[in-house]
């Protein structure tokens, strides 16, 4: 047998276990079960049901009501006593203010650590607050490499 002869050979045995194959398959991914002899197979979706939740009533997020117009002046206080803080810093600023749940918490954001801890400093000069910071870096796919310290601050101290 030429070297041919055995290529043409091999390439018509692949063929044949190729169109073998595809016979067992449809499309869409379903599958066929078993049938009674006579009858044709059916398919199946592979798709299972969504599994049934016994939620509870207070298993449920809250309603989404707005707040309530003290926390609104709460967290604007917060944010412009804070913005007014770092005003001078240029590469820092700031990412949120909340003051739903005491004690208020907000979230600074720089392009360099040590821009952002001139910013945490700034803030602790700024006044008599209380505040923890917990300061990471932060890596992300489309803006790049940056800082970010959560600032906590005291109920006594926030606004």
């Amino acid at each position: 047998m030429s070297i041919n002869q055995f290529n043409s050979a091999l390439a018509t045995l692949t063929l044949a276990a190729l169109c073998a194959l595809s016979c067992n398959m449809n499309v869409g991914g379903a599958t066929t079960t078993a049938t009674e002899t006579g009858s044709s197979p059916r398919a199946v979706s592979e798709a299972t049901p969504p599994a049934k939740l016994n939620l509870r009533p207070s298993d449920i997020e809250s309603t989404g009501l707005p707040p309530s117009a003290e926390i609104v002046a709460k967290t604007n206080a917060l944010a412009s006593r804070l913005t007014a803080a770092i005003g001078q810093n240029v590469d820092a600023r700031v990412a949120f203010v909340s003051c739903n749940q005491e004690p208020c918490s907000a979230r600074l954001s720089a392009a360099s650590l040590t821009s952002l801890q001139q910013a945490v400093s700034d803030v602790q000069r700024a006044g008599p607050a209380q505040l923890a910071a917990d300061t990471r870096e932060r890596l992300d796919p489309y803006q790049g490499r940056s800082f970010e310290a959560d600032l906590t601050l005291a109920p006594e101290a926030a606004p």
